[in-house]
């Protein structure tokens, strides 16, 4: 405990108290331990006394640093001896050093409470500053993964267009390959429909001509000279065919030989014209011309054959451009009479072969 007025020392108490006079004690700080009973003991007083200077409810109640007044009788005290005098003495100064040693322990105890309040506010600081960090982090991260995010759907973005052009175009190119295809297709449809049609022509010709052979077999020498002329008349209507297929200047030196035929055919035609004219009655003549035309071109100047034209189907070569009806008979004319010597023979030759 912790007196609040001075003490004398044990040597001046025994004095004062030999001479009679009291030492007063006015107010006292609790300790742990003090009990209201030993502080009234103590200091020579009543329990009474200290709980009416106090005004205390509860006698047995006390707290430690609580300040409690202690009165005192001067009376009693100037009736006590000196041996009293010395053992409260003693004491009171044990109770002195004890108070001082509380006092420091309780200094000790405020030091470390507050160094242990400081470390606490520097682990709460450094806590609060962590906690600050981590929070710039996770904001720091989450801006990062959110740039990255972006940047991904983007590129994404980027990919998905990029696949759509190429799938776009692929699907072009597909579309293209497909008509390309269909188109190439066509067309070797048509030409293996071109070479169907030239391998039947092909065969009619070679029956015809197979028919001719056969025709020529049974028939007397004349119609064998008549069927090796129609052969030769073949040959020389295929060669014209090659002929109209290749170079200008083999053409050309064609129609020259055909100019020169045409010359000669002509004088033959005119002696066969004046014949005609003298022999307007010979109907079997015009019979075969007309049977042949017919059978032809059904009578039409303008038909069309590849390279065959005309009501008589003569090749292009013979009419050197001319395709007027007049040209048509009187080339027409010329050819049966240098072939065929007339329209009558002509007649059997088609009807044996197929062509004249």
């Amino acid at each position: 405990m912790k007196l609040n007025k001075v003490l004398v020392s044990a040597a001046a108490l025994s004095g004062i108290a030999a001479a009679g006079t009291a030492a007063n004690a006015d107010t006292v700080s609790v300790k742990a331990g003090d009990t209201v009973s030993e502080l009234a003991q103590k200091f020579n007083t009543t329990v009474e006394a200290i709980q009416k200077a106090n005004n205390l409810k509860n006698v047995n109640f006390i707290t430690v640093g609580e300040q409690l007044n202690i009165p005192t009788n001067d009376n009693t005290q100037q009736q006590v001896q000196q041996p009293q005098a010395n053992a409260a003495q003693v004491q009171q100064e044990q109770a002195t050093q004890q108070a001082a040693i509380a006092q420091q322990q309780a200094a000790q105890r405020q030091a470390q409470l507050a160094a242990q309040q400081k470390a606490a506010q520097a682990q709460a600081a450094q806590k609060q500053a962590e906690e600050q960090a981590a929070q710039q982090a996770a904001a720091q991260k989450a801006q990062q993964e959110a740039t990255a995010a972006q940047a991904a759907k983007e590129q994404q973005e980027k990919a998905e267009q990029a696949a759509q052009a190429q799938a776009a175009a692929q699907k072009q190119a597909e579309e293209q390959a497909a008509a390309k295809k269909a188109q190439e297709a066509q067309q070797q449809a048509a030409a293996a429909q071109a070479a169907k049609e030239q391998q039947e022509k092909a065969a009619q010709q070679a029956a015809a001509q197979k028919q001719a052979e056969e025709a020529a077999a049974q028939q007397k020498a004349q119609e064998a000279k008549e069927a090796a002329a129609a052969q030769a008349a073949a040959n020389a209507k295929a060669a014209q065919q090659r002929a109209a297929q290749q170079a200008q200047a083999q053409q050309q030196q064609q129609k020259q030989q055909v100019a020169q035929q045409n010359t000669q055919q002509q004088a033959a035609n005119n002696n066969q014209q004046s014949n005609n004219n003298n022999n307007n009655s010979n109907s079997s003549e015009s019979a075969a011309k007309a049977w042949i035309v017919a059978h032809e071109s059904g009578g039409n100047y303008n038909a069309r054959n590849g390279q065959y034209i005309g009501a008589y189907q003569l090749s292009a070569s013979y009419l050197h451009g001319d395709y007027s009806q007049a040209n048509q008979d009187r080339v027409a004319n010329q050819y049966v009479a240098s072939r065929y010597g007339n329209w009558v023979n002509a007649q059997k030759h088609w009807e044996q072969c197929g062509w004249y």
